[in-house]
C-alpha cells in the first residue's frame, strides 16, 4: 500500500475538524523532548521512546494519510533530536556509535523527506519502524551487558579476587541478571 504524503499547506484543514473526525495529538512530552532531556543517556527511557515511535509508524499504515503524516513527522523530530544530542560533547555515547547513529539519523531524514515528494510505501514505514526497534534493542542489550559486567566484578571481589575464574563469575552474573529480566 502506498500512501500519499501531504505537504504542510495541503495538510491543513479548511475548517475545524468535526466531532466525529479523530484528532491525533502529540504526547505531553514529545519523543524528541525526551531525547533532548535525557541526552541519550537514559537507556530505558530512550528505548521506550524509540519503541513508541516504531509502534506509531507501524500503526499508521491505514487509509488515513493524516495518521501517516503525524507518525512520520514525530519520528523525524525524534531522529533530529537524536542527531542534535549526538553532536553534544556531554553525550555519553561512544564516538564510533555516535557516528553510526548520525548516519542512521541522516537515512531517516532522507527517507522522510522523500516521502514529502510523493508516496511512501508500506515497506519504508516498516523499515523506519524496524530501525527504531533495532536501536532500542541494542541500547537495552548494552545496558544488560554492563549490568552483567558490574555483577561479575562484584562476585569476583566478594570471593577474594581469585585468578582464573572470570568465566565462572561471568556466567553466574549473567544468570542473575537474566533472572531480573524475566517477567
Amino acid at each position: 500500500m502506498a500512501t500519499k504524503r501531504k505537504t504542510a499547506a495541503s495538510a491543513a484543514p479548511a475548517t475545524a475538524p468535526s466531532a466525529a473526525a479523530p484528532v491525533f495529538e502529540a504526547p505531553v512530552e514529545s519523543w524528541a523532548d525526551t531525547i533532548l532531556r535525557t541526552n541519550f543517556a537514559s537507556v530505558e527511557q530512550d528505548s521506550i521512546v524509540l519503541l513508541q515511535a516504531a509502534s506509531s509508524l507501524l500503526e499508521s499504515d491505514s487509509p488515513d494519510p493524516d495518521k501517516v503524516n503525524i507518525a512520520l513527522d514525530q519520528n523525524l523530530k525524534l531522529w533530529i533530536a537524536i542527531k542534535t544530542v549526538l553532536l553534544n560533547d556531554d553525550c555519553p555515547v561512544e564516538p564510533e556509535v555516535k557516528a553510526n547513529l548520525r548516519n542512521l539519523a541522516q537515512y531517516v531524514v532522507s527517507t522522510t523527506m522523500l516521502a514529502t515528494q510523493g508516496a511512501i510505501e508500506t515497506s519504508k514505514l516498516v523499515s523506519l519502524a524496524r530501525l527504531n526497534m533495532n536501536i532500542a534493542e541494542g541500547l537495552l542489550s548494552g545496558q544488560r551487558n554492563r549490568m552483567i559486567q558490574e555483577r561479575a566484578y562484584q562476585i569476583w571481589e566478594e570471593e577474594g579476587r581469585p585468578e582464573g575464574r572470570e568465566q565462572e563469575h561471568w556466567l553466574r552474573a549473567e544468570a542473575e541478571v537474566s533472572g531480573l529480566f524475566k517477567v
